[in-house]
């Protein structure tokens, strides 16, 4: 049971899961390395495609360029935030949310070429679209066909690895753990990064509270979609093959991992949840304690979803 990370092949543990998202309940290998934490999928099904059903959640969202008065003042917040100073942005930013944690002012410009990675029907592209950004593109090979939005915004049905152009940030909000040879994505985004450009992976990560706690019910383990569920070892590890270099890292996890994950140890497949079939499961006070909990395990490096932003490493 050979780690395709850092190739240990020496005491590395083995253990089953169950698929639940959807409540397949079909059953799993992983291994998880001794040496660098990272937990991998033993075999990829040959069927992977029944754990991506037409109703698979980020392909499910409106594929449309219409707004909502909600999404214009989102969209005025993110151009205040990111170099487009206007009046009205200064207002609505007093008295609105801040952009998301991961979406550092110090790295994003609006006039970037940026490319999502797993982009889905590009819900993500379309936002930054309103918000300002100009050059959005997205790719995922799941997708039914190629959608392109009034608005500028292309969504390719192909790879990453068969994309060639150059972009000034490659994001991946949660697909990296859904592909397979990390170490082969890594040199391919080398490739694809301009020269002062960077990449940014959110991921699920195995080096967190939350593993340790649930393990095979741990709900971000997502068997068979997660090949790979990463730590901060294994990405300095890739970083450094691949000739680039980890420029910041942080946590930013929630409650749902404690929600989904207790679900899972109980046997309650999570879109059976989402329907609203077990309403009454969690109380109010629960989940707000899910969620501060979510904030203490991020402040001290062990809450379970990751960001890294990477640079070449010149």
């Amino acid at each position: 049971m050979k780690c395709r990370i850092c190739h240990n092949e020496d005491n590395n543990s083995v253990f089953s899961t169950r698929e639940m998202m959807f409540g397949f309940r079909d059953t799993f290998t992983y291994i998880e390395c001794v040496l660098c934490g990272t937990v991998q999928i033993s075999e990829i099904p040959s069927n992977i495609g029944k754990y991506y059903p037409s109703d698979y959640y980020s392909y499910t969202q409106n594929k449309s360029d219409s707004f909502s008065f909600k999404d214009w003042r989102k969209g005025k917040v993110f151009q205040y935030y990111y170099g487009k100073k206007t009046i009205i942005g200064f207002l609505l930013a007093a008295f609105s949310s801040k952009p998301p944690l991961w979406m550092k002012k110090d790295y994003f410009d609006l006039n970037h070429k940026i490319l999502d990675v797993g982009s889905g029907s590009g819900k993500l592209l379309l936002e930054m679209k309103r918000g300002g950004f100009k050059y959005l593109t997205g790719a995922d090979p799941f997708i039914n066909a190629n959608i392109q939005y009034e608005s500028g915004v292309t969504i390719f049905k192909k790879a990453f690895t068969t994309i060639d152009e150059k972009f000034d940030c490659v994001m991946f909000h949660h697909s990296f753990e859904h592909m397979d040879n990390p170490e082969e994505i890594f040199k391919h985004l080398f490739n694809t990064l301009t020269d002062n450009g960077f990449a940014l992976i959110r991921i699920p990560v195995a080096d967190s509270f939350s593993y340790k706690k649930y393990h095979e019910n741990w709900v971000n383990l997502d068997p068979p979609r997660h090949y790979y569920l990463h730590t901060d070892k294994s990405i300095e590890i890739l970083a450094k093959k691949t000739g680039l270099k980890i420029m910041d890292k942080f946590r930013d996890a929630n409650q749902f991992q404690f929600y989904g994950s207790e679900l899972y140890k109980n046997n309650i497949p999570l879109e059976d949840y989402n329907k609203g079939l077990y309403p009454d499961y969690f109380s109010k006070s629960q989940i707000r304690a899910f969620r501060n909990e979510a904030k203490k395990l991020n402040k001290i490096n062990e809450g379970d979803w990751a960001c890294y932003y990477l640079r070449k490493n010149k």
